[in-house]
């Protein structure tokens, strides 16, 4: 299995070298939630000892108290953010993978000078995925996490290493809204940006951008228990695509696998959909393992999404429409069973300066995937991104807002293909070739793994209703009497036929 790298990006850090090291070894030995709560907890407290021995009993400048810090060996006691993380890879470990830790204390201290970059590289190098975890600063990352993305950029062969690799975040405010989202949503950005494929939060805690913890004073974090619920789900959540990834270099499909592109806002001449045309055929005539399914929605009928307090309707099969609109009007009523039938998708748009002749449906259509996620994540574990073509000076963020939606359907997400035009003509079409491909390789590898899996891991995700108390009795009631044991054996008796189906082969892809 591969290697998790967990990264402590906060400048209180109690472990590091010989510590990092023992660390990993204690989170191994760790067998349970309660024996993580517990472990959490002493070595929270164990930190606020260090604190108040080096000086805060004292009352101390804090500036002095951080330099009485820095003179610790590093081998006991955890940081809130270490705490946070150490959940993370609890739950990586838990998944199968291996799992490494790094303090960026030691290698962005607090003097503002990086040192000691030749021994973070090979870190990094030796690291099959990265969970980043850090405190909030005004909604936004600490400057170690920041300079370490830098480090990533600027450095040749780290830039190299990453690209394609896994992603996770986890983030540590002082309060609840603490801008622990916000935080997480940047850096989502930034390592997309980097061609690392993102994952967020799994099905245990609603899917979202990643591990939200909250701790203002030294020594708390372990009294988050939903805040540490979400860092161990998040490290899962890591863990088992990491899996699926792996999988996919050692068996292989057969025939193509089917890319949907669902194009959700042109103008009227669609301008927008011939370029997308055109750049799927490009990759098509390279790669023949790989159909492109292009559909214009972008002037459908969608009906709003009218919030249903039990959605879907009723449990069932993915492949079954319900949602509770069933006009025949209506694009999901049509279109279910091509949405939910593909192996990847691109939410496709075109963004002029002049929004006269804009045809848009984008957040309707984004409104009504509520029944798809709700439906225990119809879309899960599929490669997704933002395929958006832009005039110069339009002003528009919306490859952003179609990152954070599709993450959300635990999608796995790729660099955005992205397109900016200027009197006609597009800017930039050899990246957006380059990006397009490398999106179909990556499909066609998290495809292979993603059907190469076991039946019963393949029925297990849960949508978990948190916040929805009439959906979740719902839900309760359900399980009560077998009906959602029954569909998860149904499900994984889907896939292991899917399985036999598709996969013909063994062997390392390249």
């Amino acid at each position: 299995m591969g290697i998790v790298l967990g990264v402590s990006g906060s400048l209180r850090n109690a472990r590091f070298g010989a510590g990092s090291v023992a660390l990993v070894a204690e989170i191994k030995r760790i067998a349970s939630t309660d024996d993580l709560t517990q472990y959490l907890e002493a070595q929270t407290k164990i930190r606020l000892e260090d604190f108040i021995q080096a000086g805060r009993d004292r009352e101390l400048p804090f500036d002095q108290i951080h330099r009485n810090l820095r003179k610790a060996k590093g081998d006991r006691g955890l940081s809130n953010s270490e705490a946070a993380l150490a959940a993370g890879l609890w739950g990586a470990a838990q998944a199968g993978a291996e799992i490494r830790h790094c303090g960026l204390s030691r290698y962005f201290p607090m003097t503002g000078q990086a040192v000691n970059l030749d021994e973070l590289r090979e870190l990094v190098l030796q690291a099959d995925s990265l969970l980043i975890s850090g405190p909030v600063y005004f909604g936004d990352r600490g400057s170690p996490v920041h300079e370490f993305i830098e480090f990533l950029r600027s450095d040749p062969r780290c830039f190299a290493h990453v690209r394609g690799k896994l992603y996770a975040g986890i983030a540590v405010g002082a309060k609840r809204n603490g801008g622990q989202e916000t935080t997480l949503i940047y850096q989502m950005v930034d390592m997309a940006n980097l061609s690392m494929l993102v994952v967020g939060n799994s099905g245990d805690n609603t899917a979202q951008y990643g591990g939200t913890t909250c701790a203002g004073d030294v020594g708390t974090l372990h009294r988050d228990d939903y805040g540490i619920e979400t860092a161990i789900a998040t490290g899962k959540r890591l863990g088992a695509c990491l899996r699926q990834q792996e999988l996919g270099r050692t068996v292989r499909i057969d025939g193509q696998i089917r890319i949907g592109v669902w194009m959700l806002q042109d103008v009227v001449n669609k301008r927008g959909l011939d370029y997308v045309t055109n750049l799927c055929a490009e990759i098509e005539s390279n790669l023949p393992e790989v159909s492109f399914d292009i559909r214009d929605f972008s002037e459908s009928e969608i009906y709003r999404c009218i919030a249903c307090d039990v959605c879907p309707i009723e449990l069932g099969s993915h492949e079954e429409y319900r949602c509770i609109i069933k006009s025949e009007k209506d694009l999901f009523v049509e279109q279910h069973r091509n949405l939910v039938g593909v192996d990847a998708l691109l939410l496709g748009a075109y963004s002029p300066t002049n929004r006269d002749s804009v045809r848009s449906v984008y957040q309707r259509f984004i409104e009504r995937t509520r029944y798809l996620r709700r439906d225990d994540y119809a879309l899960a574990d599929r490669l997704a991104a933002p395929l958006v073509i832009s005039e110069v000076g339009s002003n528009q963020n919306l490859h952003v807002r179609m990152l954070t939606s599709l993450v959300r359907h635990q999608t796995i997400l790729h660099h955005p293909i992205l397109g900016f035009e200027y009197q006609g003509d597009v800017l930039t079409s050899d990246r957006m070739i380059a990006d397009a491909t490398s999106f179909a390789k990556c499909a066609l590898q998290l495809t292979a793994g993603r059907v190469a899996r076991s039946g019963a891991e393949a029925s297990e995700k849960a949508y978990n209703p948190v916040g929805y108390q009439v959906s979740a009795a719902e839900r309760e009631a359900q399980e009560a009497v077998g009906v959602v044991a029954r569909l998860r054996s149904e499900r994984s008796e889907r896939h292991e036929k899917e399985q036999a189906q598709r996969i013909i082969a063994t062997g390392t892809r390249s």
